[in-house]
Parts: structure tokens; sequence; C-alpha cells
């Protein structure tokens, strides 16, 4: 049980440093800006089951659609690994929101409509993230379900609470403070994107394991 806990909790950091909440925040608030406080809460909320409802769906349907066109765990696995390591790169050098496409934060004529789309998919929910759960998503028994599927909805619950408590705090919320955390997420996203790819790797090439063959 031990396992699956630390499992889980390890999962749900990589995707919530993937999903990346905290960097949209300035995105979110330039979207919300013409609605009022129940306003925000509800686009807060919209967006949060968004995210939640389209990396469910990357998870149990993205792996058998890949599936028809022969493409493998692995390769999905390795694959996926350079995505996350490129944006956890962004990450670390500031770039994020250049990788992710976003908009211009100064640019608030484009993401005035409070929509979720671009900002739930694919900014939040984009080819990172799904990337992450379509090369974690295999699962034996309803045990390992836990680990499959419990972090998005942590993830989805912690998009949910950042962005709320982004539109009550926002005129307090340092960009510094953005900055900070978005870094550190990176180096940590590195880290398991090359794990990600090893993963993949192995299981392209069993010879790479040792005693196979």
């Amino acid at each position: 049980m031990l396992v699956v806990i630390a499992l889980t909790l390890k999962k749900a950091v990589a995707l919530f440093a993937l999903v990346g909440p905290v960097s949209m925040i300035p995105i979110f608030l330039a979207a919300a800006a013409g609605l009022d406080s129940a306003g925000k809460a509800r686009f807060a909320r919209t967006i949060a089951i968004s995210v939640t409802v389209a990396l469910l769906v990357a998870t149990f349907l993205g792996m058998p659609l890949l599936g028809l066109l022969g493409v493998t765990l692995g390769a999905m696995q390795v694959g996926g690994g350079v995505i996350v390591l490129l944006l956890a790169i962004a990450m670390v050098l500031g770039k994020e929101t250049s990788f992710k496409g976003s908009p211009p934060v100064a640019d608030s004529q484009e993401v005035h409509s409070a929509s979720i789309v671009p900002l739930a998919v694919p900014l939040l929910a984009g080819p990172a993230a799904f990337s992450y759960v379509m090369g974690n998503s295999v699962w034996h028994d309803y045990a390992d379900l836990i680990h499959v599927v419990l972090p998005i909805f942590i993830v989805g619950i912690s998009c949910w609470v950042t962005f709320r408590v982004a539109a009550r705090a926002h005129r307090r919320i340092r960009q510094a403070t953005l900055d900070v955390v978005e870094r550190v997420g990176g180096f940590i996203l590195a880290a398991m994107a090359v794990e990600m790819m090893a993963t993949g790797l192995r299981g392209l090439f069993p010879i790479l394991v040792p005693g196979a063959g």
C-alpha cells in the first residue's frame, strides 16, 4: 500500500508540474478580468473539470487509439519523455508560456472572453501532460487504478484551488514568487522526464535491462 501511495504522489507531482497551473495564473486572470467574484469562481471550477476530463480521456483512450497506428507504449514513453524534458528546460529558463504557445499576458483582448479554450486545452492539458498520462496508463488490476486515476483528480483539484486563490488574491501575488515555483518545478520535472525516457528505452530495447538476453 505504501508503494501505491508513493507512486500516486510521485505521479501527481509530475503531472502538476506538467499542467503548470501556477504559470497560467496571469492568463487566467486576464481571461476572467470581466467577471465578478462568483463568475471567477465558476470559471476556475469549469477549467479544473475540463482539465480533469481531458486527462482522463487521454489516459483511457489515448493508447488504444495509438495502438491502432502501431505505436507502442515504449515509444510513447520515450516520445512523451522528450516533450516533458523540453518543457522542463523551458520552465527552468522561464520560457514555459512560449513553449506552450500562450498568448502574451499584456494582450488581454485575446484571452478576455472566459473560455476553456485555449486555457484548459491545450495550455493546461496539453501535449506534455497527455503524453505523460498516456505513457503511465498501464494497469493490471483495480489497485493499479489508484495511481493511474487519482493523480489526475489531485491535479484537477489543484488547478481549481490555484485559480480560486489567484482570483481572490491576485493583487498580492508577486511575479517573482511564480518564477521561483516555476524554476524549481522545472528541475524536478527534468529528472522525471529522464526516468520516463529510460523506462521507455528499456521497453523498446530489452537488452538494456541487466540480465536480459
